[in-house]
Formats: C-alpha cells, structure tokens, sequence
C-alpha cells in the first residue's frame, strides 16, 4: 500500500500549473458530454490501477488537463463517475486520487462539495462572459485558490460560502467564476517545542469582484461576510447585472454612480458607526466596542452555525490577555493568527459592510472612472484592507517598535517592526 501511494504521489504535482488554453461551456453540445463521460471514466479506471507504469501515471495527468479543458462539463462529468465510485476501504487510495484530480479540474481545493468550476484566466472568463451573458465573479486573493494554504479568507470561503448549497447552485447557474492572485500568501510557523509546529498564513485578505464581459468591475465585496450577506450581495449584482445589459452605456453608468450612492448612504442610515464620507479606513478602529454591539443589533439568523469557540470552559490566551497588558502587546498578532481558524464571522461580515464597502460606494460615486480591475484591485488592498500590494510586508512593517517581527529581512538588512499602537489599531479580518 505504502508504494503504491509513493508512485501515485507524483501525479499530484504534474499538472499543477497547467491552465485551460480555450475552456468550454459546452453545457448542452452532445458530442462534447459524450467526449467527457468517456475521459471521466478513463479517469476512473487509470486511478484504480494498483502498481501504474509511468506511463499510466503521466495518462491521469493528461486526462486531468483534458478535462478541465472541457470547463463546467467536464467537472460535472467527472463528479457523476466520483460519486459514482463504491465509498470502500479497499478503493480508498482512488478516491483520494480521484478527489485530488476534481480539485484539479474544478481549480478549487477542496471542490467536490461545492462543484464549481473557476477560470484562472481572466481573458478566457470575459469569453464565457460574453458567450453565456453571466456577470464575472473574480475573487482576488493571497495563494492560489487551488491549494490548502491559501490566505485566511479564502479558506473560510471554500469550507462555509462555496459549499452552502444556495450559493453554490446561485455562483454555477448565473455566474462566472474566476480568481488571480495578488501575491503570494505569507505563512508563519509557531514552533511549540517537542516536534509540534503549527503553519498558518497570515494578514491574508480577499476580495469578489463582479466583472462585466468587458472587464470592468462594477461591485466588490470586501473581506468575509456570513452566507445570508454573501447571498443577498450576488443576487444584487445579478439584477445590477440586468441593469447592465439592458440599459444603454452612458445611461448605465449613471445608475452605477446612483446605485452605489444609494447603498452608502442606506448603510448610513442604519448604523452610527458606518464609515463616513470623509473618513479613512484607517481612521477606524475595529475592536472599538460599538462595532461588536452594532453588529449584535442588526444580526441576522444566519443559514447555519458558522463557527463555535475553541476550548470552552478552559483558560485561554485571549483571556490572559486581558489581565496582562504587555503579554497582550507581544502576543496578540500571534493570537489573531491563531483565531482565525475560528473567525467571529458575524463581526467581521458588519465591519466589511459598513466600515469597509461604503468607502468603496463612494468611490465609485464620485468618480465616474472608478472600475478599472487592476487599478480598483490595488486600491482596495491600499486604502480599505491597509496592506499595499506593492510593500515587500504588506502594511505589517510600519513603524519602529520590536514586538512582532524578526528585524532581520531576507538579505539581512534591519527591517522596521510595527509600534503598538499599530498593532492595538490593526483589522482583525
């Protein structure tokens, strides 16, 4: 068994960096369907095969490509012989293959719950865009969608929004699904002593975008929010979408400006502690009280329990932190690190909403030029998620205290670490 699971090994790195040249919808043509099924199970009978020849293993990578050349029908193909597969002991190395092949196909870790299927390329999504007559869903983030240490948000995106059945059949029947990295995902390792480490990213943040066929971003949404507020937000953007279509350029452009308007000021309404017009994100301080109160005033019942806290009824390091200030200045990027396996979803969807996506509405209502899908992307990381894209530590290396980060980069030159003030003042998103 153990060698047989060396010699699969290898087909998991093969076709890593392979990308679709043309994917094709190809939802209702015949001959591309019967093209699939029969790649599926070719799939199905090479990954069952006990001792592979090299040859048999290199088979699995170009089927693997093939497929995912055939876009949605080919993963929709492969999942049928996936499900299809006796759930046995004796076949359990296949599945794992199997599985690891779906996430290749779909570009998404993890994707044989929420079967969805996203372009990697933003040429060939702007296609299908224009082909199915679907807004684009590009979801920008740190790391690759497709591999387990992604950055923070994105996981929480594949194991709580991706895989709620509602916005997974709401994202495959009227979206097209799209992510590109900005940059590569910082990883921290916690050594605690006697061979336990812990590997985590860190600081990651990610955005959807929505994208006409054009490529212009018409709405973000930034950070996480619950699956209620993820849902009602993509059903918005597909009437906004329809609004898109229908209406002449100029026309739509001055319903954008007023769409956005609207919503701010709406957001204003709502809450005190909505951002104002004329304040900066980084004005905001998130782990001022009112927001967790603000947030409990206007919760809504989510979809299911989004998270439970770690380790009731123990002592815990956030609690140490309260009767200990200076352990609390030392400790507490750790312990976000840390917490975010367990994020307080419900605080975080309030900030994102009402500190965060009304500064972008402004935006868009004062400048009419506002959407172009770079420039937009790095200013979001800028302005609202504080951490330039451009900045080697990402916003974390501002000022001139010793708490947090090693002094030393990479070439050995002294690096600033960030003052506690910074620290205390930082987004726990």
């Amino acid at each position: 068994m153990r060698m047989r699971i060396l010699m699969w090994s290898s087909i998991v790195m093969l076709p890593l960096c392979f990308e679709e040249p043309n994917a094709r919808t190809c939802g209702n043509d015949l001959a591309f369907q019967e093209q699939a099924d029969d790649l599926a199970n070719r799939l199905s009978r090479v990954t069952a095969i006990k001792n592979p020849t090299e040859e048999q293993i290199h088979e699995v990578t170009d089927v693997t490509q093939q497929l995912r050349a055939l876009g949605p029908t080919g993963l929709a193909a492969t999942l049928r012989v996936r499900e299809a597969e006796p759930q046995t002991g004796d076949n359990e190395l296949q599945l794992r293959l199997l599985d690891q092949q779906l996430d290749l196909i779909a570009g998404q870790k993890n994707s044989r719950t929420s079967k969805l299927y996203w372009y990697k390329s933003l040429a060939v999504a702007k296609e299908k865009s224009t082909e199915l007559q679907r807004p684009i869903l590009s979801l920008r983030l740190l790391g690759q969608l497709d591999e387990d240490m992604s950055c923070a948000n994105s996981r929480f995106f594949r194991r709580i929004l991706y895989t709620n059945p509602q916005i997974a059949n709401l994202l495959r029947q009227h979206f097209i699904l799209h992510w590109q990295p900005v940059r590569d995902v910082p990883i921290a390792t916690i050594n605690f002593g006697n061979g336990r480490k812990l590997e985590q990213p860190i600081i990651g943040n990610s955005v959807h975008l929505a994208v006409t066929k054009e490529g212009r971003v018409i709405d973000a949404l930034p950070g996480l929010v619950t699956p209620v507020e993820f849902l009602d937000w993509a059903q918005s953007i597909l009437v906004l979408h329809h609004r898109y279509l229908s209406l002449p350029p100029n026309d739509f452009q001055q319903h954008l400006q007023g769409w956005h308007q609207n919503r701010s000021q709406l957001r204003r309404q709502q809450s005190e502690v909505t951002i104002g017009v004329d304040q900066k994100v980084s004005e905001l301080n998130p782990i001022d009280p009112r927001w967790k109160l603000a947030a409990k005033k206007m919760k809504r019942t989510a979809m299911y329990p989004i998270a439970k806290q770690l380790n009731h009824g123990n002592p815990t390091a956030a609690a140490a932190m309260i009767t200990a200030p200076l352990k609390m200045a030392a400790e507490l990027p750790l312990f976000r690190m840390v917490d975010s396996l367990d994020p307080h979803t419900e605080e975080d969807s309030f900030f994102n909403l009402y500190g965060l996506q009304p500064k972008l509405d402004d935006w868009y209502a004062r400048d009419a030029s506002t959407g172009d899908y770079d420039a937009l992307t790095n200013r979001i990381y800028e302005e609202l998620f504080l951490m330039p894209l451009n900045d080697p530590w990402l916003g974390l290396s501002p000022g001139d205290r010793f708490i947090a980060l090693d002094s030393r980069e990479p070439d050995g030159n002294k690096a600033p670490n960030p003052p506690t003030r910074k620290i205390f003042d930082a987004p726990a998103r």
